[in-house]
């Protein structure tokens, strides 16, 4: 086995190693550990400091010598502890470069059954003072740059370095870093790459960089530096230098949103700090230019503030509106009221024609009216017009609206269904100034009530007659027919209506006449005399057409007791028909007299078929005027019809 390494001149802060051979000459496996003197613990090390070596075995070892600067303070302090201790005189304090030569003479080997065996090794430890390359960096603040430079490794064994980075100005931060490991393979090269991450400008000295709030100075340059030792015990030094410029733009957004709505626009915002941030936040419209006329149809607004936890992000909402189609581009900048760095996000947005800009309901009873008011914003320094349009006949605007300049108005949009249904139909207001606003109609038509109600009295045997009156409103021609049906709570139709005219057509209506009176007449032909449980009869008058919707009234007529009639002249020695209609719905005796014998009837009774006229003959005869009556009477109703005779000479 070997007794003593010797290391030579290694550079504080690198490695070197050397390899020594434990060999067991015994016939038997043994096993070892070394044993480290407390003080050279932390400069020197042995790999691996324990095991099993088989008899006859020839074990390789590690042994490295690692000093750094803090470990070789701590062992001259520790020397000059055991000077003092000893009452030897304390080593002189050389000024300049580190240059310590360390000696251990008693690391011990301890073997099972087998004496110690003793390992010494020597080494001496030296600053670097060669020259020292420099690598510079320049970027814009939190935009990551990188920079390599190259290690050769000149022995026959793999190197695993970790190249030891530090950020010197400002203090506390860490804008410069690289990987923890590098693996040169023997005899070859590697690159170590080094990354800098600013997080707060440089000073430019050209008066582009603002000033921190807080007063406080900023770096001309960043500096920091990277070290790495290698285990030939030599070491890499480079001075890092850092220059942040103020960000241009941090990220860039793209958005497409419909234009006529309020859009609400987020921009994603990370705080780079562990500590809390408060922004002051500044959101404009850099295109169009806000002097420019197209700016006026564009409104912006957001919060002046954010606030941010340590390393989160969170979303900043602006909103944006735009009357027309347009393009915009807007600039957030976020400024941090403690450091005075500053992030600035644009966000371009392309604004296009909406489908609809709102869903709006509407119903309504046939020919009945429903309104919905919509607001409308001039945001321009003139006047701005508009027209409405409807793909539904039934839904048009109240009139044409003009709006002022930089004012607000309402229009009515109005809503007259003429048949039942429901759908969906697009409303717009069109302006020259503005573009088009488009609405979506969601519309419902119930059925219509009852029109007016219509009521008709007639004598029992006789008959009056009346017109339905109702208003065409449809924008298309339109055939009406009219029909009776029962009354609510009725079965069957009562006979004693009759409808004189069956349909009635009417042309379609246009701007100039908006609608047209039609009307229908019906006539009352009672068969029956009222009851005190039923004083009258009704049905419903129905009156439909295909595109004018239908009209429903309700008819109700009051039968009186018959009325007299006449005088009917006749003259001497002549006769008269007399005509008299059997009211009832079925065949009925009447009984015929006169008041008078001048006048002469040709029968005293006479069956007639329902609702069947008949005509009844009197003759006169006298040599002067007389007067007379005809009396019909039946057992169904008390009062007698009475016709009024006039015999003439």
């Amino acid at each position: 086995s070997e007794h003593s390494s010797f290391f030579g001149e290694v550079v504080v802060g690198s490695q070197a190693t050397r390899s020594v051979r434990l060999h067991n000459f015994g016939d038997l496996g043994a096993r070892f550990k070394f044993e480290m003197p407390a003080r050279y613990q932390k400069l020197f090390s042995i790999t691996p400091s324990e095991g099993f070596v088989r008899p006859g075995e020839e074990l390789p070892l590690i042994v490295a010598f690692h000093p750094s600067r803090e470990r070789i303070a701590e062992h001259k302090k520790a020397e000059r502890a055991n000077a003092l201790r000893r009452g030897k005189p304390l080593p002189p304090e050389l000024p300049g470069p580190l240059n310590v030569r360390i000696t251990v003479k008693d690391i011990r080997c301890v073997m099972d059954g087998l004496a110690p065996l003793i390992l010494e090794v020597s080494g001496v430890c030296v600053e670097r003072t060669g020259e020292t390359k420099t690598l510079s960096f320049s970027t814009e603040v939190r935009k990551e740059v990188k920079q390599s430079f190259e290690i050769e490794n000149t022995q026959d064994t793999d190197w695993k370095l970790k190249p030891q980075v530090v950020t010197i100005e400002p203090a506390d931060v860490s804008f410069f870093s690289c990987p923890r490991e590098i693996v040169v393979p023997a005899k070859k090269r590697a690159e170590v790459e080094v990354t800098y991450l600013p997080f707060t400008m440089t000073d430019s000295k050209d008066g582009n960089t603002p000033l921190s709030p807080s007063g406080k100075p900023r770096s001309e340059k960043h500096h920091g530096q990277v070290f790495v030792g290698t285990p030939d015990g030599n070491a890499i030094i480079y001075t890092l230098e850092g220059v942040a410029s103020p960000p241009k733009i941090d990220r860039r957004i793209q958005e497409k949103v419909p234009c006529k709505k309020q859009h609400n626009q987020r921009v994603p915002v990370k705080n780079w700090l562990h500590e809390r941030q408060r922004f002051h936040v500044k959101v404009e419209l850099v295109d169009p230019d806000p002097s420019h006329p197209d700016a006026q149809g564009i409104k912006v607004d957001g919060v002046s503030t954010l606030d941010l936890p340590p390393g989160l992000e969170r979303d900043y909402r602006f909103t944006i509106y735009s009357y027309h189609e347009t393009q915009a581009l807007v600039r957030v900048s976020l400024t941090s009221q403690e450091t005075g760095e500053f992030i600035v996000v644009e966000v371009e947005l392309d604004f296009y024609a909406p489908e609809s800009l709102a869903t709006i309901n509407l119903e309504a009873a046939c020919r009945q009216v429903a309104r919905h008011k919509i607001a409308v914003a001039n945001p321009l320094g003139k006047l701005a017009k508009f027209k409405g349009t409807s793909s539904h006949p039934a839904i048009r605007f109240a009139n044409d609206l003009e709006v002022p300049a930089k004012s607000e108005r309402t229009v009515d949009i109005l809503f007259r269904p003429i048949e039942e249904g429901e759908g969906e139909a697009e409303v717009s207001l069109k302006s020259d100034e503005l573009g088009i606003y488009p609405y979506s109609v969601h519309w419902k038509a119930a059925p219509a009530g009852l029109e007016r109600s219509l009521t008709l009295k007639a004598p029992l045997g006789g008959s009056s007659a009346d017109y339905f009156k109702f208003q065409h409103i449809a924008k298309v021609p339109v055939e009406y027919k009219a029909s009776i049906v029962p009354a609510p709570g009725q079965k069957t139709v009562p006979g004693d209506f009759i409808l004189e005219e069956a349909s009635v057509n009417a042309p379609a209506c246009d701007e100039q006449t908006h609608y047209k009176d039609l009307q229908v007449r019906i006539r009352f032909q009672p068969s029956a005399l009222g009851t005190k449980e039923q004083p009258s009869v009704s049905a419903v008058l129905v009156v439909t057409g295909k595109g004018g919707g239908e009209f429903r009234g309700m008819i109700t007529g009051f039968a009186q007791p018959p009325q007299p009639q006449g005088p009917f002249e006749i003259q001497n020695g002549k006769a008269a028909a007399i005509e008299f209609r059997n009211p009832f719905d079925k065949p009925t005796e009447f009984t015929l007299q006169v008041d008078n014998p001048c006048f002469v009837i040709p029968m005293r009774s006479q069956t007639i078929e329902p609702q069947k006229p008949v005509s009844i003959g009197v003759s006169f005869k006298s040599d002067q005027k007389q007067g007379g009556r005809l009396i019909i009477s039946c057992k169904q109703v008390s009062t007698p019809w009475i016709f009024y005779l006039k015999g003439e000479h």
